[in-house]
């Protein structure tokens, strides 16, 4: 009786819980933030971050079918630097949970695409970005309709330079955390870390900062 208890009380504020989870799609230049708990439905939000010098403002809209099986992202946005031209970012990413759907404890596997357009770009700057990492994440619910999830990503990212520059690679970790404010609302918080790495090698440098709102369309 207790673990259906458990469980129902968990199916019920899935979405406070998990409304924020994975809608930070795939961009250059903005953290990795992916939550293991996926909020079936469609989920916008507007995002804000920066990285090295370059802050990006973006759109992105994540969908997970009933039960959330798998969870897909995708967004758009600008990305500005100090005297450089404002350039427009994109990305996707796709998501599978693997364990925690009715429980406070997760874990899911996830890997993504994303790319840089606009003025042309040297082999300092990141062109595309392609992650694939795994997630560990907690959730503690807040009476019946609010609620907190921590979570944290070793990632794998395979970086693709400007100025027809060979690829390299890196690996860095990412630190999320979701506040579910209501059922259809949320917020995320998050930074992706790793070394600072030489002038010029194009590679993610240094700390990346997240921030996003997210509203769950049709969350009840």
């Amino acid at each position: 009786m207790w673990s259906r208890q458990f469980n129902y009380r968990y199916i019920g504020v899935a979405a406070a819980l998990s409304v924020s989870a994975g809608v930070n799609a795939q961009m250059p230049g903005t953290p990795t933030l992916q939550n293991a708990f996926a909020n079936p439905g469609i989920t916008a939000a507007v995002d804000v971050s920066g990285l090295g010098g370059a802050s990006s403002y973006a759109g992105a809209v994540a969908w997970a079918p009933g039960f959330s099986r798998f969870q897909l992202s995708a967004g758009v946005g600008v990305q500005t630097r100090t005297g450089a031209p404002s350039r427009t970012v994109y990305g996707g990413r796709l998501n599978f949970p693997i364990l925690g759907a009715t429980s406070s404890f997760g874990v899911s596997a996830f890997a993504g695409y994303g790319g840089i357009s606009g003025a042309s770009v040297d082999s300092a700057t990141i062109k595309s970005l392609v992650p694939i990492g795994v997630t560990g994440s907690y959730r503690l619910a807040v009476g019946t309709a609010h609620g907190v999830s921590l979570y944290g990503s070793p990632i794998y990212e395979l970086v693709g330079r400007g100025g027809g520059a060979g690829n390299v690679s890196v690996f860095r970790g990412a630190l999320g955390l979701d506040i579910g404010i209501t059922r259809s609302i949320g917020a995320t918080l998050g930074v992706e870390l790793g070394k600072t790495e030489a002038p010029g090698s194009g590679r993610p440098s240094g700390t990346a900062f997240g921030a996003a709102v997210s509203y769950a369309i049709g969350a009840r």
